[in-house]
């Protein structure tokens, strides 16, 4: 068995720092879709901070690309167990590890978002595909690639 270098651990401290935000219309998680694939009727946008703004450049309208978020508006209570009831099993008394479902209550509150561009304007990415809520800081920013996301057939 391998072993983590030695300084990190359980409560190694990983730094990020956003490169934009989110708006769209939802004001609670709880109001917004559970995937941005289900929701391409839904329009939001990703503010880029001038800084990062250049690395805009290059992407298509009509490209999908994924949107790493940092799900701020979450409690503490919300992201700590490790036993979860997926969605779809609600009253029927089963859990299952947090890793294997798309809870976006996680300890480490990473998002992601498969979105459809529709314009690149300055900084500002207009996209179909909201999950977000208003507010929701954007840490990366990376294209979707069908060779690369989808797994090879027959493996």
């Amino acid at each position: 068995m391998s072993h983590p270098p030695a300084q990190l651990g359980a409560d190694a401290v990983v730094p990020l720092s956003p490169i934009g935000y989110v708006v769209t219309e939802y004001a609670r998680p709880q109001q917004a879709p559970p995937q941005a694939t289900l929701a391409y009727g839904d329009q939001g946008q990703v503010v880029v901070f001038e800084p990062y703004a250049g690395g805009l450049d290059g992407i298509a309208e009509g490209w999908y690309v994924w949107l790493l978020t940092w799900l701020h508006d979450q409690t503490d209570e919300e992201t700590a167990p490790l036993q979860v009831v997926p969605r779809g099993w609600e009253g029927s008394g089963r859990t299952t590890g947090v890793y294997a479902t798309r809870t976006p209550n996680r300890h480490n509150r990473i998002g992601l978002s498969l979105v459809r561009v529709r314009e690149v304007k300055g900084n500002v990415l207009h996209f179909d595909g909201v999950d977000l809520v208003n507010g929701t800081p954007v840490l990366d920013i990376k294209p979707y690639s069908p060779t690369s996301d989808t797994p090879p057939e027959n493996q």
